[in-house]
């Protein structure tokens, strides 16, 4: 029985158009998702826009448009953004979707009927930035300390509440039975003490809000915006929920986790649905050391970027600067660095000598003398296993770096193919290097599946799509044929523009 993969992004709000922010969590979702694909699993790779918000209503209001002519657009703005850098996800989820409203509509009954949703009144602050209720102890200097330049609103109104109170034993007791539920450990301990402290019942809604799905027992009410929101996961495989849920992943935002951590599980319990298997959190980063800002002019585009300089050296950098989950910054010049020390002086200088030295040889390379570094694979499957990026690049890029000094100190350039000893020698040290770089190549295949595909090609080898991936690292071929020199896999970049 094929073994099934699902993961998600966060479902982005449709006011703005994606920066490199979203970006960042997309790739990684991206990359985990290719990885399982490539273990011959069935991947399922969702991601959508959150449409049901008060944000998309003041924005198309200042723009003087109807909201869903609105929400239409942006839609498709994130969209060009995913489609222009190459996000391969299997389902796009609009909010607005009547396939989400029904769905919706069917758990609030369901959640409802079970008891665990009572009318009440709600009175405090609300920021409409976070789309949340904040208590005075959340604030930093009468503000909220996420969205400080938004004025928060005084609200009182008549709401419906979920009995999140009701499962706090139960959300301590599943933390205890799954450590790894959130990761890194830093977010399961921030999730951890806040449930140890008092879980107060939360509103599920809004009078005075229009824009949204209505309540099944109340059509007077909207469905607040984050319980409307994080049933999409659920959404887009209603339609054979047995095979895909629970969801194996959700990539989101640190800012996010309370939401996905604490409320999301109780929600699906009452609705009768199981918890996802695990919530892969990131962290915030700067540009050049400063905070990402329209009026600075520092906020990226990551299809302008791309187009620029190149969708490896986004994902690169994005995954080798910080590891998952920890704030970093995102240094333009270093970005380059990276990429040229990386890929084109490493990767590139390898591939450059294994054609040069093959060319030699008429491009046909086999061998008996096998030396492979092999616990480098057992490595990098427990990292990739563990969605441990930083850690997968950086062991395929030390690999590159061992083959290039065993390489150097071979110095089969300095060979004589006119003496059967040394050709022979030569044949095999270039059959050794082929191997290893064959390896390495379909290691970052779920980073750069591209321009690995390439260099396979360029080797004379390919990904044999038959076999899973760990049957690809340990089976090489016995011949590898070098046709052409070609132009350089990675070109060098010399000046950040």
């Amino acid at each position: 029985m094929t073994k099934k993969f699902y993961i998600t992004t966060p479902i982005y709000y449709s006011n703005g158009v994606p920066h490199i922010g979203h970006a960042y969590s997309s790739l990684i979702a991206d990359t985990i998702a290719s990885y399982h694909r490539l273990g011959h699993e069935d991947v399922r790779f969702c991601t959508g826009v959150d449409e049901n918000s008060q944000k998309v209503v003041e924005s198309a209001e200042s723009l003087g448009m109807e909201t869903m002519a609105y929400a239409d657009m942006m839609a498709g703005k994130h969209r060009e953004v995913w489609d222009g850098i190459g996000i391969r996800y299997t389902d796009f989820i609009r909010t607005t979707e009547t396939r989400h409203r029904d769905y919706v509509q069917q758990v609030l009954q369901k959640s409802f009927d079970a008891g665990d949703i009572y009318e009440g009144f709600y009175e405090g602050l609300y920021c409409v930035g976070c789309e949340g209720f904040k208590k005075e102890s959340d604030l930093v200097d009468g503000k909220c300390p996420d969205h400080p330049n938004k004025l928060l609103s005084y609200l009182k109104e008549k709401n419906y509440f979920f009995r999140l109170s009701k499962y706090q034993d139960k959300i301590l007791k599943f933390y205890e039975s799954h450590p790894d539920f959130v990761q890194p450990r830093t977010r399961y301990n921030e999730i951890i003490e806040f449930v140890r402290g008092w879980l107060e019942d939360f509103s599920i809604s809004r009078e005075t809000n229009k824009f949204g799905i209505p309540l099944p027992f109340d059509a007077t009410q909207v469905t607040y915006v984050w319980y409307d929101a994080l049933f999409n996961y659920l959404t887009v495989v209603q339609n054979d929920e047995k095979k895909w849920w629970p969801a194996d992943m959700h990539v989101i935002g640190k800012d996010i986790v309370r939401f996905h951590g604490i409320y999301w599980p109780a929600m699906l319990w009452s609705a009768g649905y199981e918890a996802p298997h695990q919530l892969l959190t990131t962290g915030h980063f700067t540009v050049d050391g400063q905070k990402m800002s329209k009026s600075i002019g520092n906020v990226i585009d990551p299809v302008a970027y791309i187009s620029e300089y190149s969708g490896d050296m986004l994902t690169l950098y994005l995954f080798t600067a910080f590891p998952i989950g920890e704030d970093g910054d995102f240094s333009r010049d270093q970005a380059i660095l990276t990429y040229n020390a990386k890929l084109s002086n490493n990767l590139g200088n390898l591939l450059n000598r294994a054609i040069a030295l093959a060319l030699k040889l008429d491009g046909r390379i086999s061998g008996s003398v096998w030396k492979v570094w092999s616990d480098k694979i057992g490595q990098y499957i427990s990292l990739m296993d563990t969605s441990d990026l930083k850690g997968s690049l950086e062991l395929a890029f030390a690999y590159a770096t061992e083959i290039n000094q065993y390489v150097e100190e071979n110095a089969p350039w300095k060979m004589d193919i006119e003496i059967p000893e040394q050709r022979e020698k030569l044949e095999n040290i270039l059959f050794i290097l082929l191997s290893n770089l064959r390896k390495i190549s379909i290691m970052l295949l779920p980073f750069f599946d591209l321009k690995m595909r390439e260099l396979l090609t360029r080797i004379g080898t390919s990904y044999d799509d038959s076999i899973s991936l760990s049957d690809n690292l340990a089976h090489d071929p016995s011949e590898f044929y070098i046709a052409e020199k070609g132009e350089p896999l990675y070109m060098r970049i010399t000046t950040s523009k």
